[in-house]
């Protein structure tokens, strides 16, 4: 039984494809809900204070005209929230605020345990105000960031290997309800360290949501027909870049929600109840063939084809449908699959095996990489100031990945995965490494801009590449291994981007520059990959040596009907 073969009488995007393609949307769409979550419901207040110690009326409304009355200068010029000049109170105790007299001789640092008041800002709370998360404690800000990118490399893991182990379609269920419940718990803990708890479990969920529809999608097609207003695109290439579109979405749709749900805890539990509801699709989805008749399931593969087919309208031959023990030994293509010596059966260990070692530890450099310039640039991208709306500001810079999804549904077929893949890498690195050394401006908007458009491109192209190249039996467990070493790029995101430079640990130059040179050499790490564009998903290691020894030179593009 040969999925491939199946497809060129079942058709590669008949009704039941559409159906499976549409309902993976919902799920995907929910890792970028969680992925922006905390970036919402975590804004800080512009301007705060601690209690004045000296005044008994301090009611927490005062805040000063101009903040140099009250507030002492930073190196940079900006006022240090954190101390303030003591109050001189009149001689009842209490304090004039109609006209506040200061010493501005003397100072206060404000301390962990004094009670804070914040001053009006685009949330009415939010994680920052109800858990005090400033002054000595504004080191937990990018914490949450970090645990929840350990939580998505727990989750690319084990999803990754469960859900080879027990197929696509339960563990995706999981993931939605490990990553929609553990947000809803999070919405309410009355503590920091309970929240970032459960920050890490949905994170875990999120990974999920996103790599297992993704390769479903993949699994279902295959890549000789050709989308009819794009006569050179694949269906396996349409889905792969399409799955992440609703990403983009769910990004959108957190950050939309902040216009009108303004405490952070109702905006986390309407939001993750509605995620929640995204896991009636167990009742609707189908398994993945492919995993079936790689775990040897034939019964359950025959009968899902057979359904396929009713739904797309066509008859299956029969023949096509049996195991490969009851196939007579008549001359047919199927039979080349009993022939092989390699029946496909593998373990994590032959992720090393010697066809593939020099991909997998590629791959091992690339994924994180691709990670850091993602976050990196995402989480520094305040610098760009898109607009003075935080929200709008989210929104655009969430949409802008769009285009350049679009733009691989265009070229991944005509100049291939591995061109793409390199220079998604390597023009971000050099785009990086000249902003680092430019002032605020229309030219550093532009450079940070593509430099976000490639790195998004890179995320996609990254997904698809690897699932093109590891045979189907451990397809999932290499993505979500791969996906696991990402999170290291992941969690050093925020630390590198935003927390030490503001900190003045590093200059701001340092955090492009970092992201440029590991850019680079990503990007030439890269070369060492064949390209995968033309070949059918490898079943076998055997499937994978052939990809190796007919793939398409780095510089020649494919001709529209998908041949060199």
């Amino acid at each position: 039984m040969n999925y491939d073969l199946i497809l060129e009488e079942l058709g590669e995007f008949g009704y039941w494809q559409i159906g499976i393609a549409m309902l993976l949307w919902l799920p995907s769409a929910i890792d970028g809900i969680q992925i922006l979550m905390f970036s919402v419901v975590g804004i800080s207040p512009k301007r705060f204070r601690c209690k004045f110690k000296e005044c008994s009326n301090d009611d927490g409304v005062y805040f000063p005209v101009d903040d140099s009355m009250l507030y002492p200068s930073l190196d940079s010029g900006d006022p240090d929230f954190c101390k303030y000049y003591k109050p001189i109170p009149q001689p009842d105790g209490t304090c004039n605020f109609n006209n506040l007299a200061v010493d501005n001789k003397t100072t206060y640092s404000c301390q962990s345990d004094d009670t804070y008041y914040y001053d009006s800002f685009e949330m009415d709370s939010s994680v920052i105000t109800d858990f005090n998360i400033v002054c000595d404690r504004n080191i937990l800000n990018p914490s949450v960031n970090s645990f929840f990118m350990i939580g998505l490399m727990a989750g690319s893991f084990l999803f990754g290997v469960l859900s080879d182990k027990f197929g696509r379609r339960h563990m995706l269920v999981v993931a939605i309800i490990c990553s929609a419940g553990g947000s809803l718990a999070g919405a309410f803990m009355p503590e920091y360290y309970s929240y970032v708890l459960f920050r890490m479990i949905a994170g875990a969920g999120a990974e999920g949501c996103f790599l297992i529809p993704f390769t479903l999608s993949m699994e279902v097609v295959g890549i000789k027909e050709r989308v009819p207003c794009l006569p050179w695109v694949t269906y396996n290439t349409l889905l792969a870049n399409f799955i992440s579109v609703p990403l983009a979405g769910g990004e959108s749709i957190i950050s939309a929600l902040g216009y009108a749900l303004k405490d952070w805890r109702t905006l986390q539990w309407v939001s993750s109840v509605g995620c929640l509801c995204v896991s009636v699709i167990w009742f609707l989805l189908p398994e993945s063939p492919r995993w079936l008749i790689s775990n040897e399931k034939f019964k359950e593969a025959k009968a899902l084809v057979l359904k396929a087919g009713k739904r797309n309208g066509v008859k299956i031959s029969e023949h096509l449908l049996q195991p490969p023990s009851q196939v007579n030994n008549e001359g047919q293509d199927i039979e080349k699959v009993e022939e092989k010596s390699d029946d496909g059966q593998y373990s994590l260990s032959d992720l090393f095996h010697p066809s593939i070692r020099i991909i997998t530890v590629a791959m091992f450099v690339c994924w994180p990489v691709i990670t850091l310039l993602y976050y990196g640039i995402s989480y520094s991208v305040d610098k760009i100031h898109l607009t003075d709306d935080v929200f709008l500001s989210y929104i655009l810079i969430s949409l802008i990945e769009m285009p350049s999804y679009l733009f691989l549904v265009v070229m991944m077929d005509v100049w291939g995965r591995k061109p793409l893949f390199v220079f998604s890498m390597l023009v971000p690195g050099v785009a990086c490494i000249c902003a680092a050394f430019l002032k605020e401006g229309v030219v550093f908007m532009i450079l940070v801009l593509v430099g976000k458009f490639c790195a998004s491109a890179a995320f996609n192209i990254t997904y698809m590449y690897t699932a093109e190249l590891f045979p189907t039996n451990i397809r999932n467990s290499a993505i979500g291994i791969c996906s696991t070493m990402a999170r290291f790029g992941g969690i050093a995101a925020p630390w590198i981007a935003v927390y030490l430079p503001d900190q003045g640990s590093l200059p701001d130059w340092v955090a492009y520059t970092v992201f440029g040179v590991l850019g680079a050499v990503g990007g030439f790490l890269a070369l060492l990959i064949p390209d995968s564009i033309g070949f059918p998903l490898p079943d076998t290691f055997e499937d994978l040596e052939e990809i190796k020894r007919n793939s398409k030179p780095m510089w020649k593009c494919v001709g529209s009907t998908g041949k060199d």
